[in-house]
């Protein structure tokens, strides 16, 4: 005998209550001055468990005007070889999230990678359009794309603090100031005077955030700024021999275990006679390296938030959900410390005699 297949008027009869209650239920909106009371919803929910009904996801889109999908969009190259793989965690958030929210996900991959940078020209606006809403990642962003999203009201938020011209963007981001600051403080902690930065190639708002970070920590402190420009381990393991150096804040751009080496090669023990602190998860791990001191960026749950963010923006477009505050489209999450082993106390004596001028 072939099956009954569970209709949402079985659903209504048991909860005893409307079809359309039932489908107000399942979209999770009704219409402007009808309200449905917690213990009605929670019958239905009730006799939805029980029945084991499954609404058709084609006929729920099309009721409620959306695709359901929610589109990923990469300035850089998704899944690189080797071991730079910061995009890894960020998804894993993105896929669990839409996975509580029962909604799918759609990576565009079409636009070509020219440069290292992937852009969405041609027919890229025609695609996102396949999408109610975007996530957007990646360093290197075209800022006239950017306008024509605002000016489209396309719905999308960052993975990552982003600003135009004074103007912040919905996004959900690392609190990359706070956390280096911290770290400076951890190096004044044990002693640590003559702290070092070296700097990241990039000049985007990570970047810049660090860098502010690291200056704000040594205003506080007292003591004097030494930042160190982007160059091979060896030139910058020099500069810190050079400049007496017993610590250094060091970005996930560096190749921190070269510097390590090349220090190591110099007769400088790490962390004995410089400590070295990671300002996020290295870019490319070296597979047994050392174990970095520093802090984590929370990657996955910044994949989660956009996803929840976005989707909230685009209820919010559709009349379905309150306003959204500033606190709401701008979210910067704390980065946890990490122990490591890569942080000592100040040795007694500078690595070597240098100037901080």
């Amino acid at each position: 005998m072939p099956r009954h297949h569970v209709t949402q008027a079985d659903v209504a009869a048991m909860a005893g209550v409307s079809q359309p209650t039932v489908s107000f239920v399942l979209n999770g909106s009704a219409p402007a001055g009808v309200r449905i009371p917690e213990a009605t919803r929670a019958r239905v929910l009730d006799a939805i468990r029980i029945t084991g009904y499954s609404a058709n996801p084609v006929a729920q889109r099309l009721a409620s005007g959306r695709n359901q999908i929610l589109g990923v969009f990469t300035y850089e190259t998704t899944f690189p070889c080797g071991g730079n793989d910061f995009y890894n965690a960020i998804l894993h958030g993105i896929e669990h999230a839409a996975e509580r929210l029962g909604v799918d996900t759609l990576l565009f991959t079409s636009a070509r990678v020219v440069d290292g940078r992937r852009r969405l020209a041609h027919d890229g606006w025609q695609r996102l359009g396949i999408a109610d809403g975007c996530l957007l990642l990646g360093h290197e962003e075209d800022h006239a794309e950017l306008q024509k999203l605002l000016d489209t009201a396309y719905p999308f938020v960052f993975v990552g603090k982003r600003e135009r011209e004074g103007q912040a963007l919905s996004y959900v981001g690392a609190d990359y100031a706070v956390a280096t600051a911290r770290q400076l403080a951890r190096l004044t902690d044990l002693g640590h005077r003559r702290i070092g930065y070296v700097a990241s190639p990039f000049t985007d708002e990570p970047a810049q955030d660090r860098l502010a970070g690291y200056r704000e920590g040594i205003s506080m402190e007292g003591i004097t700024p030494c930042v160190l420009e982007p160059g091979s381990a060896s030139d910058v393991a020099s500069e810190i021999i050079g400049r007496g150096l017993s610590a250094v804040l060091v970005t996930p751009e560096t190749d921190a275990e070269a510097l390590a080496d090349a220090l190591e090669a110099r007769g400088l023990r790490v962390p004995l006679d410089v400590s070295m602190l990671l300002l996020g998860q290295p870019l490319n791990p070296r597979r047994g390296g050392r174990r970095w001191s520093g802090f984590a960026v929370p990657r996955e749950e910044m994949g989660a938030r956009a996803v929840l963010l976005l989707s909230r923006i685009i209820d919010q477009q559709a009349a379905s959900a309150p306003p959204l505050n500033e606190r709401d489209l701008h979210q910067l999450l704390a980065c946890a410390d990490v122990e490591g082993a890569s942080l000592a106390p100040a040795p007694t004596t500078p690595p070597r005699e240098g100037s901080l001028a």
